[in-house]
Parts: C-alpha cells; sequence; structure tokens
C-alpha cells in the first residue's frame, strides 16, 4: 500500500473480515471505478478465490487483475495460463514491479508475469543476495483500522502488522519463506513507520517477520530505539531459538515485546534432522525457559503428520509441548506446499498428485501426506492435542489468574469457543 500509494488512488476491501458475500465485494470494487485490484491468494483457498476473480473479471473485463500467493511457488505459468481472468502475476512483493506494470513499464520489471497480446510474457530474473537491505515507503496503516481484525494474543486494539525483514536464510524444507531471498529494513526506516503508526493511535505490533531478530546488529538497532523513544506499543513476533539469547530477549522485553512465537515442528529429533530445522529440543527448552525468565510470553507451534510421522512420534510431540511449557501451542496438520522439498518429495513418493494444490494446515480440511496415519487418525490426534494441553485444570487457572485487561479477557473467550468448536 505504500508504494501504490505514492502513485495511485487506493482503498482497501476485505470481504472476510467485513463478512462480505461476492456480490457485495464485486459492488464495492464497482463503486469505487476501480482500474485494477492486487490480491493475495491462496493454497488454502484457490478454488474459491479463482470462482471470485473470474466473477470479477467478467463483472467489469478493462480491469487488470494482479495476483500473488503460494499457488505460483510451483508451474507458475502452467497455472497463469489457465486462469483466463488474472492478467499478471507479481513474485517479489516488495519490489516496484506492481508499479510497473499499471504504468505500462513492464521492460522495468524484474519478477513477473503478465499478458500481452495473447501471449504470457516472463520476466524472472535472480533475487538479491541474501542479506541484503531493502527499503519501502510506510504502508497506508489508517486504510487498515479495521475493528473486525483479531489476533489472539493482542492486548490492545486495533493492531497493525510492521516487516522488519523478509525471507528466511534457514532451510527447513517444509517451509517456502528460505526460497523467497532474504532481506532486511534498515532499522531508523522502521522506527520511522512504528512513529507514524503510534501517531494514529495504534498501541499494538504483529512483527510479520518469518523469522524476527536478524540481522542481529539491525534488530538491536531497532529495539535501542524503541526502548529510547518511550513508543508504548506491545508486540508479537516469530522468531527461532537458536537466533535469540537472554540478551536479545531482554532487549525485547525493554522495547515491548510481551509475546513470541517459535516453530517446535517436532518432538522427534530424527524428524527435525531430516527436515534440517537446525535446532535440537535442548535448545528449544532453553529457549522457552529463557522467555518465561525475562517475562514474554510463548507460543509453540507444531507440525503434526509429516510422511515419517506416526501415533508415537505425534504423542510424543503432544507430550514435549506440555513438557517446554508453552503458553499457546498450535497444531498444524503438515501441508505441502509449492515450492517446496517437502512436496517434491510427496509428489516423487507419489503421497500426493502433482496437480494436488489445495491444503488446510489449520485442520478444517485434512489431507494426510503421512505414510503411517490416515486423515481421519490424524484428525482424532490433533483433537487430542488441543484439548490434553489446553484443558489442563492448571493451564486454565494459570491463564485466569494472569489476565490483565477486559479486552484480553474477551480475546481468551473468543479464543476458548473456537478451541472447542475444533475439537468437537
Amino acid at each position: 500500500s505504500g508504494r501504490l500509494a505514492g502513485e495511485f488512488e487506493i482503498t482497501v476491501i476485505d470481504a472476510i473480515a467485513d463478512r462480505l458475500g461476492a456480490d457485495e465485494a464485486i459492488e464495492e470494487i464497482s463503486l469505487f471505478k476501480a482500474d485494477a485490484v492486487v490480491c493475495m491468494v491462496s493454497v488454502v483457498s484457490w478454488d474459491t478465490d479463482l470462482q471470485f476473480l473470474d466473477r470479477l473479471k467478467k463483472n467489469d473485463p478493462r480491469m487488470k487483475i494482479i495476483a500473488n500467493g503460494d499457488v505460483f511457488f510451483e508451474d507458475p505459468e502452467k497455472i497463469f495460463a489457465e486462469c483466463g481472468c488474472i492478467d499478471a502475476i507479481i513474485f517479489d512483493f516488495i519490489s516496484e514491479d506492481v508499479i510497473h506494470y499499471l504504468k505500462n513499464e513492464c521492460e522495468k520489471a524484474s519478477n513477473m508475469l503478465y499478458k500481452k497480446d495473447g501471449r504470457i510474457v516472463v520476466r524472472r530474473s535472480s533475487l538479491p543476495a541474501a542479506g541484503t537491505a531493502f527499503s519501502m515507503p510506510i504502508p497506508r496503516h489508517e486504510l487498515f483500522l479495521n475493528r473486525n481484525y483479531r489476533f489472539p494474543f493482542a492486548k490492545h486494539h486495533p493492531f497493525t502488522t510492521v516487516l522488519t525483514n523478509f525471507g528466511c536464510p534457514f532451510k527447513c524444507t517444509f517451509c517456502i519463506a528460505n526460497t523467497l531471498g532474504f532481506r532486511y529494513r534498515g532499522a531508523e526506516e522502521v522506527y520511522k513507520e512504528l512513529l507514524y503508526i503510534t501517531k494514529l493511535g495504534i498501541r499494538e505490533v504483529f512483527f510479520e517477520d518469518m523469522t524476527f531478530g536478524l540481522p542481529e546488529h539491525n534488530t538491536v538497532r531497532l529495539l535501542e530505539l524503541m526502548i529510547s523513544g518511550k513508543l508504548n506499543i506491545g508486540w508479537t513476533c516469530f522468531s527461532r531459538v537458536d537466533v535469540v539469547d537472554r540478551d536479545m530477549l531482554a532487549l525485547m522485553k525493554m522495547a515491548g515485546c510481551h509475546t513470541i512465537m517459535f516453530g517446535v515442528e517436532s518432538a522427534s529429533e530424527d524428524i527435525l534432522r531430516k527436515y534440517k530445522k537446525g535446532c535440537t529440543k535442548a535448545k528449544m527448552k532453553e529457549a522457552f525457559a529463557v522467555s518465561r525468565d525475562v517475562g514474554i510470553k510463548t507460543v509453540g507451534t507444531f507440525i503434526l503428520g509429516l510422511p515419517e510421522d506416526d501415533r508415537a512420534s505425534v504423542l510424543e510431540t503432544i507430550h514435549f509441548a506440555k513438557e517446554i511449557d508453552c503458553d499457546y501451542a498450535s497444531f498444524n496438520i503438515a501441508v505441502p506446499r509449492p515450492g517446496t522439498p517437502l512436496r517434491e518429495a510427496a509428489v516423487r513418493d507419489g503421497l500426493i498428485r502433482k496437480s494436488s494444490l489445495v491444503f488446510d494446515h489449520s485442520g478444517s480440511s485434512i489431507s494426510t501426506i503421512s505414510r503411517n496415519l490416515s486423515k481421519e487418525e490424524l484428525g482424532r490426534l490433533r483433537k487430542r492435542a488441543i484439548r490434553e494441553f489446553y484443558f489442563r485444570p492448571s493451564y486454565i487457572l494459570g491463564h485466569l489468574a494472569r489476565m490483565r485487561s477486559l479486552s484480553e479477557l474477551m480475546e481468551h473467550i473468543r479464543e476458548f469457543i473456537g478451541l472447542v468448536r475444533n475439537i468437537t
């Protein structure tokens, strides 16, 4: 939104948050008289995304539809050729490719596909070297002050998201992040964005980095700016147990961090090694303990149903979630995302068809790539994980005792209702 707002009049329509049906969303776009729509699509909702975009294009054939998303990480030209409603695909949303396309300067684009005179034009180049800095204008946060937005770890509303880096330098083979090219924004630029946010009255931020804390020198500088500037914002981030240490966590706490998410994935050391997680269970225990010691709440994310998983390994993972004593746990079904080595292996081993695109890690619609677990058994194990972790009397009483605000209580009530729905 920051790049686009400098060149065009823009608006934001979030049909899910505003509970708009397809007809209502199309009407809002029509009322805005949009010349172009920039949207994100996903393997989770690809079928319905495509149906909506097809209707949108038929409603106004002159309008350009520009898409971005994980669907296009594998065989993008084939998928693009089959999507008559999409006019262009951008692969690097932090670049200026979308601006070049909208200004009819496509020859300047570096990583995108677009249609011209009935043919597909491919413009692909190497991503910048890993670890390089990038800059971008401050996003138009005021367009996203939607009261319907919810974030389970937010202590204040409204909240917003901020990016300090993009991509990931680590090599986990179930994740697409390491293929995106790791880049970061300078600490001073991010700090200016945070100042802008506070002027809008926003006191809660989710740092949406795939690995907050990198590079270390830049993160330390940002945290020091936040502390000296007394921004009075609370925030959450996602990091790795081998990226943050006690000194970093202490600085984060002083800068307003109240919750940190760590990818644990599995309690099986063999599985962690196979998928190149690069962390041991001992290191995980240490990071959770130190975070708790400095006063930061922890979230552990876990993957159930990897090809090597069986009932015993999943039960071991459930036990480990309780052993590390994280404040929250997210149990996700293994998803072979396009562009990942996990997907390549699943196709090669006959666990999925190459044409299979739609997968959902939340468990609402389970497909399994496990060699040892049926989707029914995997679904039962996920429900068991949620029950065993969240419905312990000690866990419930502990969280009730730590509540500090009405908004926090209401958010926990909503989450509790969602958990009950998840296991019934």
